[in-house]
């Protein structure tokens, strides 16, 4: 995510428009009669984008049937146009069909809503398709598709501003976890309805070592997994984080035999942890050694599963497995689904190991070029988890420090016959204006296919057989943006550091619209300031 945050006065502009779009919506949802369609994207954030929407159309003694889906194709529309009912509402998917929704579904007769995030294609021309998108003002990363379906659901009742627990949870299994310089937590939009889940009583937030499976992975695991931070000679090595513990004087498992766990440390033990870690990047000549700590997200409701980024990973892993129901069940705590959870897992969990591996041992036939890096795994990395793998692939040191700011885009095989494409850029290619939505979506329509997504995380799907001619037409595009770029190298005019014009100086001046008490109280109680109740 890029290092900026929007200035206040802007973000709360957005937000108001926002509320009221989601206002208009939950209106319409509302004074519907009879059962609504839902379709949700099968990943964390559809999941609980479906289980936001749903549990709020239950709340209204609404009918709903749902379905997930991997992404949205033209004959899914077309198949929706053929069913009964009259009202559909897409999650986390549809901004990137809107032309063909009004082409296929309002022309027979349905109304359609959209809840998404993705980047926009198409113009909407019919006042029977509601949209609902953050990026229409200007909003790409701090707010996810089930924080654009948890204000809707917030507009239907005060009752499920509970729910904002879930559009926390989406919002870290789609990546939003973010940094402003060394902090690392939920920043923007999705930091208002983190407010709504702490005054819910949903979410408890600490601060920590920001280093995934602090409650499940044993220790030294948990080290050898950590990519983000990254921590010389001991992520993607076990031996090496068995070593680094023992020389720190850190046993790895507590007096009665069992594993220890970041969350089972004591205070001793954790600050000989992070001083260890800290030493070793900086031996490593890291950039920012000590930025290794962040917000942490604990859930207080989730039958003993604690941590919300654990829980994420939870939900995708069913999602990717085709039992994107099973995540709805767990998000409203269903303790039925609960026991399914370690089998699902650890299943998910194997099938990226063994892609992992595999393109390590591979990364020699890595095709490099100027401009980007691309793996052409065929069926050696499963469509399921290709996405996961890339973005692993791309935080982690598999590509030299060279390489990192180019994009890095992996072909695998889809069970439809075609060829699968995720692609990931840094952030820093980013702020210097790439955006992978509009290469791999202009690339894909070269060669009849399609392809989505957001600036620095993107996908696309196209024929088999015009692999070759989409990587010449990516090669194209990127050139002629590294050609525009370099033109416009040494402009530096109305560069600031991210606040709106006249705000330093407002502030240097000492003015304040409030007192600082109220400004905070009014920041406690989040977007009640919105919704009024």
């Amino acid at each position: 995510m890029p290092e900026h945050q929007m200035a206040p006065e802007k973000e709360k502009d957005v937000l108001i428009r926002m509320v009221s779009g989601a206002r208009r919506i939950a209106d319409a949802l509302k004074g519907y009669i009879g059962d609504v369609r839902v379709i949700s994207h099968h990943d964390a954030d559809g999941i609980t984008s479906a289980a936001i929407i749903c549990k709020a159309l239950a709340r209204e003694g609404k009918g709903f049937h749902l379905s997930f889906i991997k992404q949205l194709y033209e004959e899914d529309i077309d198949a929706l146009s053929k069913e009964e009912g009259g009202l559909i509402v897409f999650l986390d998917l549809g901004s990137g069909q809107l032309d063909l929704i009004q082409d296929r579904l309002i022309s027979e007769g349905k109304r359609v809503i959209v809840a998404d995030h993705h980047q926009i294609q198409g113009e909407i021309v019919s006042d029977s398709l509601m949209h609902l998108n953050p990026t229409e003002f200007g909003i790409e990363e701090n707010i996810s598709g089930s924080g654009t379906a948890y204000l809707i659901a917030r507009a239907m009742s005060p009752e499920n501003k509970e729910l904002s627990e879930l559009a926390v949870i989406g919002a870290i299994g789609d990546s939003q976890m973010g940094s402003i310089g060394p902090h690392w937590g939920l920043i923007g939009l999705n930091k208002e309805i983190l407010k709504d889940a702490e005054n819910a009583g949903k979410i408890k937030v600490s601060k920590g070592l920001r280093i995934w499976g602090r409650t499940t992975r044993p220790i030294h695991k948990a080290l050898e997994y950590s990519v983000d931070p990254y921590i010389p000679g001991i992520s993607n090595s076990e031996s090496g984080a068995v070593h680094f513990l023992q020389e720190i004087g850190v046993n790895l498992r507590d007096e009665n035999g069992e594993w220890k766990t970041l969350s089972t440390l004591t205070k001793d033990e954790m600050e000989k942890l992070t001083t260890g870690i800290i030493k070793e990047r900086v031996r490593d000549n890291h950039e920012n050694p000590h930025w290794i700590f962040g917000d942490v997200y604990d859930l207080l409701d989730k039958n003993g599963i604690k941590d919300a980024n654990e829980f994420a990973t939870i939900l995708n892993s069913a999602g990717k497995q085709n039992m994107g129901h099973v995540g709805v069940a767990l998000c409203l705590n269903d303790k039925e689904y609960f026991t399914m959870i370690d089998e699902m897992l650890n299943k998910y969990r194997r099938e990226i190991g063994k892609s992992l591996r595999w393109l390590e041992k591979n990364m020699g036939n890595v095709r490099r070029t100027e401009n980007a890096n691309y793996v052409l795994a065929g069926s050696k990395i499963p469509e399921n988890v290709v996405s996961n793998v890339v973005s692993i692939a791309h935080r982690s040191r598999f590509l030299p420090d060279s390489e990192k700011d180019k994009p890095l885009f992996a072909f695998v095989d889809s069970d439809r016959g075609e060829t699968k494409i995720s692609a990931r850029l840094s952030d820093d290619a980013v702020e210097k204006g790439l955006s992978l939505q509009e290469v791999i979506s202009k690339a894909a329509s070269v060669v009849g296919g399609q392809g989505g997504g957001h600036a620095g995380a993107a996908g696309a799907s196209i024929p088999k057989g015009e692999e070759e001619r989409f990587i010449n037409s990516i090669e194209e595009i990127l050139k002629k943006v590294s050609e525009n770029q370099n033109e416009e190298t040494g402009t530096t005019e109305g560069i600031n550091d991210g606040r709106e014009e006249g705000e330093a100086g407002r502030e240097e001046a000492g003015e304040k619209a409030e007192g600082q008490e109220g400004v905070q109280e009014a920041e406690r109680k989040g977007l009640v300031r919105y919704f009024g109740a």
